[in-house]
């Protein structure tokens, strides 16, 4: 299934505990992807084949389900914390520099937070505190994984400035590449091109 076909399924849904399935659907949502597979898909992408960034964002869109549901008691629904925090993820693997010597996930953790703290201070939400000692999955032994693992000690902290114009650069060129409904649909759910941003609801309603 293309990046496109993945985006359109943006917001997700909890159906059971520890189940993570895309909306209209059974799909749960594909694995991490192991150490050895993640760094197949760097040396890809630095030789030059940047359609295999689309395996990143898929195999890391449960860091963003994660992440966004330690917000949950912010007065913001769960799909739209997800579809928020994916675009932080989308931004992540377009900007990711393994020569940076910092983790992918590390990264990716920084910008989907950073995308969704943006996203309830401009909306005035309030967050309950977060903390990173909190248990998110299980690794591939099976022990408790928990955020402060995701997020390491890597000396080169991440800028949670990220620049605005580069920000809507990335997006700009991932929703361009959609068909004409799928642009607007996001141009109304992340308030681009000068309108304001809108609910996943109102999105539906209106169209």
């Amino acid at each position: 299934m293309k990046i496109i076909e993945k985006i359109k399924k943006l917001l997700l849904r909890l159906r059971q505990e520890n189940t993570i399935h895309y909306i209209n659907g059974p799909e749960t949502l594909p694995p991490p992807l192991s150490k050895q597979e993640e760094q197949a898909v760097m040396e890809e992408i630095a030789k030059g084949n940047d359609s295999v960034r689309e395996k990143l964002i898929v195999h890391n869109l449960r860091l963003v389900v994660y992440i966004a549901k330690k917000f949950e008691n912010s007065g913001v629904g769960i799909e739209d914390l997800v579809s928020i925090g994916t675009i932080g993820l989308i931004k992540a693997v377009n900007t990711f520099c393994p020569e940076k010597n910092i983790k992918l996930a590390t990264y990716a953790s920084r910008c989907i937070e950073n995308e969704i703290l943006m996203h309830l201070r401009k909306t005035g939400s309030q967050r309950n505190e977060i903390s990173i000692d909190e248990p998110l999955n299980v690794d591939w032994d099976g022990n408790e994984l928990l955020l402060s693992d995701i997020l390491g000690s890597d000396p080169d902290l991440i800028n949670r400035d990220i620049e605005l114009e580069d920000e809507k650069s990335l997006l700009l060129r991932t929703i361009n590449s959609m068909g004409e409904r799928e642009r607007t649909i996001m141009s109304m759910r992340f308030g681009l091109n000068g309108q304001r941003e809108y609910t996943q609801k109102e999105v539906a309603d209106m169209l």
